[in-house]
């Protein structure tokens, strides 16, 4: 992926107000949370919730583990995640 490509990327996840504060708490924390816990941490729905982080995982922002019935998420280590991380940074 190119510069240019990854930027826009970056772009397209941070510009949606759910997915910038979804991926603004987990840059703050060391372990992976359950969605029912992100949801309520950013306030929104656990539907919606699931949703942007389906969306995050399909682009490699996140990734995901089943405990029993509940799934948790994480950041993924990837470049893309890293500089993402810091534009969420200089954004607060």
């Amino acid at each position: 992926m190119s510069n240019t490509e990854e930027s826009m990327t970056i772009m397209k996840i941070l510009c949606n107000p759910n997915r910038f504060a979804i991926l603004s708490l987990l840059s703050d924390i060391t372990n992976d949370i359950c969605v029912n816990e992100i949801a309520e941490k950013v306030g929104i729905s656990q539907s919606l919730a699931s949703h942007q982080l389906s969306y995050l995982e399909a682009r490699g922002i996140v990734k995901s583990m089943r405990m029993g019935k509940t799934i948790c998420y994480e950041l993924d280590t990837s470049t893309l995640v890293k500089k993402s991380v810091k534009v969420i940074n200089l954004l607060k």
